[in-house]
């Protein structure tokens, strides 16, 4: 992952109530402030539970406990409101060979916002050595939890995302089969066509980026092959003007694509044409 996050995910807070400007009259809200750049994060109501950066991170910390982290990434958006912090495990008993010398091991991306409509909570994901790529298991639903309150729980919370570890397993296996299944670049370009949230100028993108990715990573033209393009693309080729591309729209359709594999049935498209 290419993006390098050099502001920090743990600056102080402020509330300052809000009043009209010419009358001066309380509107019953707060405004939740970064300190450090003084911009707006959310405006809540004055009981709102506010839940830190720095207590979601304490939190999963002691939660990961013994695991093995290799790396850790912060992802910020433009103004600091939402936050991501990505803690990749280099276990030996959740590392997976999905073909000779590709292997991949579980991610857990952890998430908090400011804005009063982002909660905290965690997306289970995995990350594949070669490329460095961040990549997307499936339904949401399945992999990640999201909390409305604060509990300070840090064994629920290990129970809840190391039950997700026997799902991930399951994924793996499927990613080894894909890696049997020939997916040219003529179906690759129908999947694509077929995907409609995404616009014509993205979807020539990444048909002309097919072949070209393929050899770049020494990757076969599977369905595997397919899916590390697409997850290639959304984690090193997006941007965003200011802040992570993580939270940019380009991000979140290429990433949507490539969990739509999950549910493509190459097979019956074939027998369509």
């Amino acid at each position: 992952m290419s993006y390098l996050e050099d502001r920090n995910p743990f600056f102080q807070l402020r509330k300052e109530e809000c009043i009209t400007k010419d009358t001066g009259i309380s509107t019953n809200k707060v405004a939740i402030i970064n300190d450090e750049t003084n911009d707006v994060l959310g405006l809540v109501s004055p009981g709102y539970e506010l839940v830190t950066n720095r207590m979601v991170n304490g939190l999963f910390q002691e939660a990961i406990g013994d695991l093995n982290i290799y790396e850790t990434h912060d992802h910020l958006d433009a103004v600091t409101r939402r936050w991501r912090r990505r803690f990749i495990f280099s276990d030996a008993s959740t590392d997976v060979e999905v073909t000779k010398g590709d292997n991949v091991n579980v991610m857990l991306e952890v998430f908090n916002g400011y804005d009063a409509r982002t909660a905290f909570g965690y997306q289970l994901m995995s990350y594949r050595w070669i490329c460095e790529n961040g990549m997307v298991m499936g339904k949401q639903s399945l992999f990640g939890e999201s909390y409305a309150h604060y509990e300070n729980s840090p064994e629920k919370l290990r129970n809840s995302f190391t039950m997700k570890f026997g799902l991930y397993k399951e994924v793996a296996e499927s990613w080894r089969e894909w890696a049997q299944i020939p997916f040219s670049t003529k179906t690759f370009e129908t999947f694509v066509e077929s995907r409609k949230y995404l616009g014509d100028r993205v979807k020539k993108t990444l048909v002309d980026s097919y072949e070209p990715i393929l050899n770049k990573e020494k990757l076969e033209d599977n369905k595997w092959g397919a899916f590390n393009v697409l997850t290639y693309l959304s984690s090193h080729e997006t941007k965003a003007r200011k802040g992570s591309a993580v939270f940019s729209a380009g991000y979140k359709n290429i990433n949507r694509a490539a969990a739509d594999l999950y549910t493509f049935d190459e097979k019956l498209m074939l027998e369509a044409a």
